[in-house]
């Protein structure tokens, strides 16, 4: 991001710490983006480790922008000398450390956020006050400003905007200061004259995926990732990828590793699976749903979740849950700051268009529902422990030192993973499988190593446990049934 020698100096005084701790954090208040950086100031002010209470970002392909609260504690320095002020900007930096300082590479995260929101409160166990900062990818023109598509109805006709859906999205994301990422096997089929008067830059956006046409067969799919990437995907090339990384469960990993030091599994720490229809992912619903965690543990319920126990004695780690997606949105207009309310209100008006639209556009709204929600439905969280994720080639003797500095690769939004969910007693072939990640919660808080809450998603479990062997016993029973009548 940016120039390599600005960004090398940022983190020139945590290098000589680098081995005495398990993650890098670097938090800089202010801070303006790397192209804008000219001299010291601009990286903004730093915040040091030690005041830091918890960080934590997700990034989603169901979500907008990228959102990251953190909380501070404070002994009246920051309320004292230089107070959060909504619309400044916020730069964190993560590098995990594998207890070698040669492994060292570039941080993991590196990003830029708005701080949207302040709250102050008192911890009393602590004896001190905390800050909590609510912040959104640093890109509000995005979920702000109305894009006017195009600008005027005379450069309509001018410049030709009969466009496809990919050729208006690169260029309306451009102007709204981000990076575009065409993932689609092929162009999409979906050329006409796209319009927009009142829309902001994300609601234009999101109509132009819900009426685009990449195929009869295939979904097309946008999201924005913790750098800046708005990524325009396909369903079909998500499923078709390879596979990215393997997981196994932890105690499986450590067996494994004493026998095979190339073993290209990752571990886990927890894992729980939940069926979920695609709807409860949009606003203003409220669904029951059983979640089943093998290892019947808590620390990957989220807050918007509720666990009960259902009282069973011969099975306890079924858990019921009730989600609601009636949440506080953080780009809600209750909490922007003042210079951000006129680009709300804001309208702007072109000329009308009577003329055909592209053969698919009435057809694809509910063509895309039907897939969402036949293909979003078997959901699992994964616990990673970012210290424990070195590649193969780290641990190879035969391999250079400046290989080994470059080894260290990291999961991120649309890859394919596959899950082994066997724990330490049974295996699980129906639960194992396949999954794209769609979501993930980076959380790091002191005395914990940096650990990432990973969504996977597909489309059902794996016809490879019971009823594979029902399928095989039946077939034993048909070909000893076709014996017995040759005879």
């Amino acid at each position: 991001m940016g120039d390599k020698n600005t960004s090398s100096k940022l983190v020139e005084n945590h290098s000589s710490v680098a081995s005495q701790q398990s993650t890098i954090i670097e938090l800089y208040y202010g801070a303006t983006t790397d192209g804008e950086i000219k001299n010291k100031q601009d990286c903004g002010m730093p915040i040091s480790q030690d005041s830091i209470a918890e960080i934590r970002l997700t990034e989603s392909i169901f979500g907008t922008l990228p959102k990251l609260t953190i909380k501070i504690y404070d002994n009246g320095e920051w309320a004292t000398t230089f107070a959060f002020r909504a619309g400044n900007n916020i730069r964190l930096r993560i590098t995990p450390v594998d207890g070698n300082p040669d492994m060292l590479q570039n941080p993991y995260l590196d990003c830029f956020f708005t701080l949207e929101g302040v709250n102050t409160y008192m911890n009393q166990a602590a004896g001190k006050y905390i800050y909590e900062l609510s912040c959104i990818y640093a890109c509000e023109t995005f979920i702000n400003s109305v894009c006017t598509w195009p600008e005027t109805e005379i450069m309509a006709k001018l410049k030709g905007y009969k466009k496809t859906s990919k050729e208006v999205l690169q260029e309306l994301v451009e102007k709204a200061a981000l990076k575009f990422d065409y993932r689609c096997p092929s162009d999409p089929t979906d050329k006409m004259l796209w319009l927009n008067k009142t829309l902001t830059y994300a609601k234009f956006a999101k109509h132009i995926i819900d009426h685009a046409w990449i195929g009869e067969n295939d979904l097309p799919l946008m999201y924005i990732n913790k750098n800046g990437q708005f990524v325009y995907d396909s369903l079909v090339r998500m499923c078709t990828q390879g596979i990215s990384y393997s997981y196994m469960f932890e105690q499986n990993y450590n067996k494994l590793r004493q026998v095979n030091k190339n073993l290209t599994y990752k571990p886990y720490m927890d894992l729980l699976f939940y069926n979920l229809p695609y709807k409860a992912f949009d606003d203003g619903c409220t669904i029951q749903s059983v979640q089943y965690n093998p290892y019947n543990r808590s620390e990957i319920d989220t807050d918007k979740q509720k666990p009960q126990k259902v009282q069973d004695d011969q099975e306890n780690s079924f858990r019921q849950y009730e989600f609601n997606g009636n949440g506080t949105r953080l780009s809600n207009i209750s909490n922007k700051s003042a210079k951000s309310l006129h680009l709300i209100n804001k309208r702007e008006y072109s000329g009308i268009y009577f003329k055909e639209l592209h053969e698919y556009y009435n057809v694809a709204p509910l063509h895309h529902k039907n897939i969402r929600n036949s293909f979003f439905t078997n959901f699992c969280y994964m616990t990673l422990n970012m210290n424990d994720q070195s590649d193969v080639k780290q641990n190879d003797p035969q391999t250079k030192q400046e290989d080994k500095k470059i080894a260290k690769t990291y999961i991120n939004l649309g890859d394919k993973i596959y899950i082994d969910a066997s724990d330490s007693k049974y295996t699980n072939k129906i639960l194992s499988g396949e999954y794209i990640v769609s979501g993930l919660t980076h959380i790091w808080a002191p005395n914990h190593n940096y650990t990432i809450l990973v969504q996977g998603v597909n489309d059902g479990t794996y016809n490879e446990g019971y009823m594979a062997i029902q399928n095989d016993i039946d077939k034993m029973a048909a070909s000893y049934n076709k014996y017995k009548m040759s005879r």
